[in-house]
């Protein structure tokens, strides 16, 4: 296994005598951002070739989930603004991926479905979806990825199995 690269650090990794971004380092924000990169990152390697965005395939993974969403339904269940996802419908839409139908629940509301083609390519996709799961979580140990998922649900909000906000601690 490859190890990290600690030459920087004189003495003991990590010790802030001798690591002066220590404090850059125990920010959560910092921390974040580069976790957010490392993912970028992993998800270009592995689906570049596809033409997917990871959040094309975030509203490719909520349409499969429940096809049918107005984009207003769609953009709530991302936490994403009402232009943005009108916006990445009407590409997906002219590029044959999504169809926009007509709406029951509302006069101008229009409902949200992958096209065959579009199904076709998020088939295609999700063994990617996969390996990109492991490959972001290949440094930590089965407990440890539990753990965070957990942490990062609870400090999101986000109901999911890894984290109940009505649930009791």
């Amino acid at each position: 296994m490859k190890q990290k690269d600690t030459s920087h650090n004189a003495a003991e990794p990590g010790s802030p005598a001798q690591n002066p971004f220590i404090k850059l380092y125990d920010m959560p924000g910092y921390l974040l951002r580069r976790g957010g990169q490392f993912i970028n990152a992993t998800f270009d390697a592995e689906m570049g070739k596809m033409g997917l965005t990871a959040s094309q395939l975030a509203a490719f993974l909520a349409v499969s989930i429940q096809e049918g969403m107005e984009q207003r339904e769609l953009a709530a269940r991302l936490n994403w603004d009402e232009a943005t996802v009108g916006g990445m419908v009407r590409r997906l839409e002219a590029q044959g991926y999504f169809e926009r139908r007509s709406s029951p629940k509302s006069k101008r509301g229009l409902q949200i479905y992958m096209t065959p083609k579009g199904k076709a390519l998020y088939k295609q996709a999700e063994p990617h979806v996969a390996r990109i799961q492991v490959n972001v979580m290949r440094n930590l140990a089965p407990d440890e990825q539990k753990t965070l998922l957990y942490l990062l649900s609870k400090m999101m909000g986000e109901n999911n199995s890894y984290y109940q906000t009505d649930a009791p601690e």
